[in-house]
């Protein structure tokens, strides 16, 4: 794996049908395991289309190959509110995804990296992020490279058995 072909862009809107298509995928994969994080309220079709146009949608891409996206931007959820964050100046990542077709190829590891730098270089010192408490590989992925949890919420909204999601934070 060559880290430097991977490149994080900014989403346009010809890619709105593939950025949804990656979503569909993941979602029914997580589905399948049992993880009910995502459904057709959040995130969805239109929810990316706006995302595009506020320019805040990043894809990583493999040359011209959409690997997965991210919106990385200033909103945080008002269920954060009780969290005792640390660290100031924070962008948010939301709805990271990898298509399936290239997940456990360590390019999660990858894309926060390229997450991380993305922030740096818009001069935030910090990201925040939630992360359902039952996607085992997403916690894994955040505690292996540094994140803090700083603790849990609940989203009433989604189904019995899947509403805490646990916060994390980094400084940069």
């Amino acid at each position: 794996m060559h880290l430097k072909t991977y490149k994080l862009m900014e989403a346009t809107n010809i890619m709105l049908d593939e950025v949804n298509e990656i979503y569909l995928k993941c979602r029914d994969q997580l589905i399948q395991n049992g993880i009910f994080q995502w459904d057709n309220q959040y995130p969805n079709k239109d929810y990316f289309k706006e995302c595009i146009e506020n320019k805040v949608l990043f894809v990583l891409m493999n040359d011209s190959e959409i690997i997965g996206h991210v919106v990385l931007n200033e909103w945080e959820s008002e269920e954060w509110e009780i969290i005792p964050w640390k660290e100031s100046k924070p962008i948010m990542i939301h709805s990271l995804m990898i298509n399936p077709l290239f997940q456990s190829k360590g390019l999660g590891t990858v894309f926060v990296t390229r997450c991380e730098e993305c922030a740096i270089e818009k001069g935030y010192n910090s990201i925040r992020l939630d992360a359902f408490s039952g996607n085992e590989k997403a916690i894994h992925l955040y505690n292996k490279l540094g994140y803090q949890k700083r603790g849990s919420v609940s989203f009433n909204s989604k189904p019995d058995g899947h509403q805490e999601y646990i916060c994390f934070e980094k400084k940069l």
